[in-house]
């Protein structure tokens, strides 16, 4: 975009100087290529959730972290956390539509909070049904069909004597065009 934008304004200003400069001069001729991108659109079919779980440990550490996978089939680990059943967790998950091809780049801020509690999220993982683990990058590219689905895992940090609930978590993700 950035390209058209300063071929459109070379454009311009060659023209403007052909104008001003009257009929005697030579006439200006500026060539350039407009390149069409489809706008992408990104809906949210899951918003991420630990699930069920609680931490009861009277001698273990003061807090224990809980993984969530990314990558399908979801996944909880935790040393001291016990997991319970029925707590629908799942991860973020975000299908996006656009340019064919084009690459993208997924924002996720360093800390999300989980409720109830606002406990910490961090450390998430992004897989991309296009590309796999693209966690390092977080760079992902929409297939020919110009669509991909994007998961997002995390580490959910439990503080000890935490009672059985389900723990959402409101994650903020952010994808545009790279």
């Amino acid at each position: 975009m950035k390209h058209w934008i300063q071929s459109a304004a070379l454009a311009a200003a060659l023209v403007a100087t052909a104008a001003h400069a009257g009929p005697q001069s030579a006439a200006a001729v500026a060539n350039g290529r407009v390149r069409i991108i489809k706008p992408m659109t990104v809906s949210a079919p899951a918003q991420m959730s630990f699930g069920k779980l609680q931490y009861n440990a009277g001698s273990g550490p003061a807090t224990s972290p809980v993984v969530l996978s990314a990558a399908a089939p979801v996944t909880r680990t935790s040393p001291n956390v016990q997991l319970l059943p029925g707590g629908a967790e799942t991860p973020a998950i975000r299908t996006i539509t656009g340019q064919p091809g084009a690459v993208y780049r997924v924002g996720l801020p360093p800390t999300a909070t989980a409720s109830p509690g606002n406990l910490v999220v961090s450390a998430f993982k992004v897989w991309s049904a296009n590309g796999g683990d693209i966690s390092a990058t977080r760079l992902g590219q929409l297939n020919s069909a110009g669509t991909d689905t994007i998961r997002v895992g995390a580490t959910l940090t439990v503080p000890v004597k935490t009672k059985v609930d389900t723990f959402p978590a409101n994650v903020p993700i952010a994808v545009s065009y790279e």
